[in-house]
């Protein structure tokens, strides 16, 4: 029993690691503070949502928004199991890729951080 716990605590930080990007250097503003899940509720996923906020944040190209995208739908999958997971992972993705786009300049857009102003 102690190993198969040791395993799977073992997976879960491997699967909260592969998510955050390698060499991943970027420093968000101090001041800065993600909405966790923007839209959706906050359950044990909202790890997933803060480091995906940090890519939308400093946006890029196509392919690594698309990359950013499936990294929180895989992240969340891996918080759980079932068909309600995958529902809420496919929702949560396809939300992102509908919502998400630069050009609706909303506060949660791919790049929004190019027009993000310091809170005071």
């Amino acid at each position: 029993m102690q190993k198969l716990l040791s395993t799977l605590f073992l997976l879960h930080c491997l699967s909260a690691a592969a998510f955050l990007q390698v060499g991943d250097t970027r420093q968000l503003p101090g001041d800065y503070v993600s909405d966790n899940c923007s839209l959706f509720p906050d359950g044990n996923y909202a790890d997933c949502c803060v480091a995906h906020d940090k890519d939308y944040f400093f946006g890029g190209t196509k392919a690594q928004r698309k990359a950013s995208d499936e990294r929180l739908k895989q992240c969340v999958l891996s918080k759980g199991s079932g068909w309600k997971r995958k529902f809420l992972a496919t929702t949560i993705y396809l939300g992102v890729r509908i919502g998400g786009v630069g050009f609706l300049n909303a506060p949660f857009s791919w790049g929004f951080g190019k027009r993000w102003k310091k809170q005071t």
